[in-house]
């Protein structure tokens, strides 16, 4: 008597989903090394290079570290050492996924960053998960990725724009507080110009991302950001400096009759407010 356990009909597409998303995928389990290659080759991975537990026993630590990297298959495996190898992608700089719903699956469920499983899987490891999978579609991991891809990107245009915009505000603020006899914005302002633009910034999740950046994982580099904000961030500065030029040696004297020293106490108060009006709506 024979028990064959088919793959779900979904189950090759959506690996064929998620390897175009530059995602790897790898098959852990504690199953004989023929039935996993039997149902690997029905999914379309590879099943040319197989580790088995015992295997994986003799090697070198050196070895090891390789073989988890270059294998796509692992069988007849301990509980423990799923998780092992788990922790050793991560050990290698890789963010790790685990789909599991057994409690041979529990230390490997627990060890990775991202611990999948489904509505019908053990308690343990339904309560220790991340993400529960309602539906017996596997294409949903897929549709969570680009979500996520799309949720990071438009998180990076806000983080970056809002970082250099600062970063230009704060120079020519210190160069205004050098030079200038006054604040150049007040605090009700400054606060007020905060709350408008994170208004206008709500618009942001729901912007659209370039196919090309969904296709890939992202990162949320420093340098690239600190790059980003010393491109953006002077230019900025150069407009406020020359903003505060105008205003207090153009616009403000003639509205005010006279430059800001030559004026007495009550028309110095009408020249500050028209300068800190000025710049903030050149601001806005």
């Amino acid at each position: 008597m024979t028990f064959f356990d088919a793959p779900k009909q979904n189950a090759a597409s959506a690996i064929k989903k998620l390897h175009d998303l530059q995602i790897t995928i790898k098959v852990l389990t504690g199953d004989n090394s023929r039935v996993a290659a039997s149902v690997c080759r029905r999914l379309g991975i590879n099943t040319e290079r197989i580790l088995t537990c015992s295997e994986l026993n003799t090697l070198s630590d050196t070895k090891l570290l390789l073989a988890i990297e270059q294998y796509s298959i692992f069988a007849e495996l301990a509980p423990s050492q799923k998780a092992y190898i788990v922790e050793t992608l991560q050990d290698n700089g890789h963010a790790v996924g685990f789909l599991g719903d057994g409690m041979n699956d529990f230390p490997a469920v627990a060890q990775t960053d991202v611990g999948i499983s489904v509505d019908t899987a053990t308690d343990a490891v339904r309560d220790i998960a991340d993400v529960i999978l309602l539906k017996k579609d596997l294409n949903v991991l897929s549709d969570g990725v680009l979500e996520g891809h799309n949720a990071f990107a438009n998180m990076s245009k806000y983080i970056k724009i809002t970082a250099s915009s600062n970063f230009g505000n704060i120079c020519a603020i210190v160069v205004a507080s050098v030079l200038l006899p006054f604040f150049p914005m007040t605090s009700l302002q400054l606060l007020l110009l905060n709350l408008l633009y994170d208004i206008l910034c709500l618009i942001l999740p729901w912007d659209n991302v370039d196919q090309e950046v969904l296709e890939k994982p992202l990162e949320l580099s420093g340098h690239r950001l600190s790059k980003f904000m010393l491109v953006f961030g002077p230019p900025s500065s150069i407009f406020d400096i020359l903003t505060f030029i105008f205003l207090y040696f153009v616009l403000c004297p003639n509205l005010c009759g006279s430059s800001f020293h030559i004026l007495n106490s009550k028309m110095q108060t009408h020249f500050i407010t028209v300068f800190q009006t000025g710049w903030f709506l050149k601001s806005m």
